[in-house]
């Protein structure tokens, strides 16, 4: 009952699919056809137990279309019952543990101690090419005691069925990655960027003795953060040299002291007072240090080129 339902499956695929039928019997012909040619060399060589190592490409890289014709030749050795074939998961292990990648290039050697590890008095090993009338196959016996060939067969595969699916998957172009886009430059006087939050300098102004600096932060993590700075390293440097400081009692409730906790892509904005010393010169670049204390312990960055807003009294930044 079972092979008379298989052929009427295969009738009715046949029937429903043009060309179907034909395209099957070639590509399975084509197999049985190698296989025969390789059974008859090892019988003409009097070997018994086979070895077959996955197939490669014309450039001698193994890939999934040579694994896959290793594979179904194993197959169409084991179905006509005429050799032993030595299960391939072995065979790979074995040349893997060995460090074996090419059989008919290692010394011969190494070849006899892989084929004694698996019992086999022989190896198969195959190369493919492709071309328009289909996959020619070209195997060669490799004998154990030599390394050298003792036997091939070949043979011209049809591109159909799984065999056809594998060589559009190794041709298709590959898939294009997109890259994540990086987020717009903030509008501000400057900014500082990392995978936990964004510092981005909204303006600097300057009065008496002291520039105010406003800023803005962001959360850009998926989780809770406390951003929090070391108030005596977080400075303001002018082109100059000078080192402009924060004083506690103009911070009490600045980003050094207190700071500030966000939720997820949270924002809020903080402030900044740094006092000059009082013969420092007029200054018209400015330079954020900024030491951090949370979410990155002793961490830091430098925020270069700040200048006074357009907007205010004016440049450069005057003690």
């Amino acid at each position: 009952m079972l092979k008379i339902s298989l052929a009427i499956s295969g009738l009715l695929w046949s029937l429903l699919l043009p060309g179907y039928g034909l395209a099957a019997t070639n590509y399975e012909e084509s197999l049985k056809q190698l296989a025969e040619g390789v059974m008859a060399e090892s019988i003409k060589a009097k070997k018994e137990r086979l070895a077959i190592v996955d197939f490669t490409d014309s450039k001698g890289t193994v890939t999934p279309v040579g694994q896959f014709l290793a594979e179904e030749l194993s197959t169409q050795l084991l179905v006509a019952g005429e050799l032993k074939v030595v299960e391939r998961r072995l065979v790979n292990s074995t040349l893997k543990k060995m460090h074996i990648t090419e059989i008919d290039s290692t010394p011969p050697k190494a070849v006899k101690g892989a084929a004694k590890a698996i019992r086999a008095d022989v190896f198969v090993v195959g190369s493919y090419l492709d071309s328009p009338e289909g996959i020619l196959v070209t195997t060669k016996l490799i004998s154990p005691l030599n390394a050298q060939t003792i036997g091939a067969a070949r043979r011209t595969i049809p591109k159909t069925g799984p065999l056809g699916e594998l060589l559009k998957a190794a041709n298709a172009p590959p898939a294009r990655v997109e890259l994540p886009k990086e987020p717009p430059v903030p509008e501000g006087l400057g900014f500082h960027r990392n995978d936990l939050y964004e510092f981005v300098v909204r303006s600097l102004t300057a009065q008496d003795q002291q520039v105010r600096l406003d800023v803005t932060v962001e959360n850009r993590s998926p989780r809770d953060l406390k951003i929090l700075c070391l108030l005596q390293n977080t400075v303001l440097r002018d082109e100059h040299g000078t080192q402009w400081v924060q004083k506690v009692e103009d911070n009490r409730e600045g980003l050094c002291t207190r700071g500030l906790e966000l939720s997820p892509r949270g924002k809020s904005r903080a402030v900044f007072t740094f006092t000059a010393p009082a013969d420092a010169a007029p200054a018209s670049h400015l330079t954020l240090s900024y030491h951090e204390k949370s979410p990155r312990r002793d961490a830091g960055f430098f925020i270069e080129g700040l200048k006074p807003d357009t907007t205010s009294a004016g440049a450069p930044v005057t003690p």
